[in-house]
Order: C-alpha cells, then sequence, then structure tokens
C-alpha cells in the first residue's frame, strides 16, 4: 500500500484532516521499526564495511525527526500530555543518532578548506573510514600523519633552479603551505575521527538502553494507535 505523504513545513498542512495525520505517523512509525530491526540483524556496529548498520541508524534518525516534527506542528490535533511526553525523547534520540554523521560531515569540510588554501592540485587525500570498536590508536594516527606529510612534500614544486631568488622563494613558500595543510589536515583527522568514534560508541550504548527501548515501545504503539483529539474531526 502506498505510504501516505504529509509534510510538515507545507504551507497548506493546517487543513489536513485527522486521518491524514494518523496515517503518515503509523507511517513513519512503520518505517522506524523496520529500521530497528535492520539495525539489530546487523549487529549494531559499522566496523568492517557493515554499512546496512550505518543506513539503519539514518533511517531510525530520519523517522525520528519525521514524527518529532510533526507531533510538534500539528499538537492541536494531538493528545497533549502523549506528544509532550514522546517528543523530547524522540528530540534526544535524533540528536545522539546525528553526531557520528556531523564530525564525519565536518571533517570533510574542513580538509575540503585546506586543500583550498593549500592551493595545491595534489593535496594528500584524507581516508575517511567508519570508525573502527575502539578508540583510534595514538600510533596509528601518527603513522597516518607522517604518510600524509611525506605525500604533501612529495607533491610540492620542485625548485625553479637558476630562476632566480624570487622564484625558489615562491616555489618554498608554495611547498611550505601545502606541507603546513598536510600537517594540519593529519591533525584534524585524528581529531575528529576520535570524536566520530566516540559519537558511535555514544550511539550503540543510547540503542541499547532502557531509555531506547521505552521510545521504541511507545512507537510500537503509534504504528497501531495515533492518540487524536477530537479537534481532529473537526478539521475535516
Amino acid at each position: 500500500m502506498a505510504q501516505q505523504h504529509l509534510d510538515p513545513t507545507d504551507p497548506t498542512a493546517d487543513a489536513a484532516t485527522g486521518d491524514a495525520l494518523a496515517g503518515y505517523l503509523r507511517a513513519q512509525a512503520t518505517e522506524f521499526l523496520r529500521a530497528l530491526r535492520l539495525h539489530r540483524e546487523t549487529g549494531g556496529s559499522s566496523a568492517g564495511g557493515a554499512e546496512g548498520s550505518v543506513d539503519a541508524a539514518r533511517a531510525l534518525r530520519r523517522s525520528a525527526r519525521r514524527i518529532s516534527g510533526t507531533l510538534h506542528t500539528f499538537r492541536p490535533l494531538l493528545d497533549p500530555d502523549w506528544s509532550e511526553e514522546i517528543r523530547p525523547e524522540l528530540a534526544w534520540l535524533s540528536g545522539t543518532l546525528g553526531m557520528e554523521h556531523a564530525y564525519e560531515a565536518r571533517l570533510e569540510r574542513l580538509l575540503l578548506a585546506l586543500h583550498r588554501l593549500s592551493g595545491s592540485a595534489a593535496f594528500p587525500a584524507q581516508t575517511v573510514t567508519a570508525p573502527a570498536a575502539g578508540p583510534g590508536d595514538p600510533a596509528t594516527a601518527a603513522a597516518r600523519g607522517s604518510r600524509a606529510a611525506g605525500a604533501a612534500r612529495t607533491a610540492a614544486p620542485a625548485p625553479l633552479g637558476p630562476g632566480g631568488p624570487a622564484g625558489r622563494t615562491a616555489t618554498q613558500e608554495r611547498g611550505n603551505l601545502t606541507v603546513g595543510a598536510a600537517k594540519a589536515g593529519a591533525l584534524l583527522e585524528r581529531q575528529l575521527t576520535l570524536a566520530r568514534t566516540r559519537a558511535h560508541s555514544t550511539a550503540l550504548q543510547a540503542l541499547g538502553s532502557s531509555r531506547f527501548h521505552a521510545v521504541a515501545d511507545k512507537v510500537a504503539v503509534l504504528a497501531s494507535e495515533v492518540p487524536l483529539t477530537p479537534a481532529a474531526s473537526a478539521a475535516d
């Protein structure tokens, strides 16, 4: 059966009927439960390239955000006590699951900015991978930084030779800028990858907590029963 779509940001949403609202919330609750089942089937770890778990966590976050936003926008049509009880919990879940992705996106933006500042077409590529099960190894991070700096030195333009002191100085400055950007990139990668690893661990802990299970139970009920108010039928 086709899923009903109800955009909370639609300016005509105030005219939505109680039935349409209930159908949308049930559909999002079903998506939430489907993502939760997928997350459990994949073992709840993105280590080793288990992309299914990552996709499941994103789907959980997406459904939680949509349900929370709908509860806020259409609160006059929903039981206020129930709505105010579940909405903060959905916001907590969405925020917790979103931290890992936020760190990944921040690292990509900062590395791109360094690439542009260095002005080098051969800026050493930084690898953004899914975090391992445990915290980052400082020795591994240091080795990665050394490789990045070495690649930058290799990519730096060679001296111009007898082209004059001004040419050699410009080349040296360009090379120093490239090497400096590589070192900064290695430092950013080390710090933000560690932060991302911690955020990943926090998300896994959250998904195994009693708080999350309470939220999941409420969403499971929502998949079959939406607590509408009498005002919902008046919207028809």
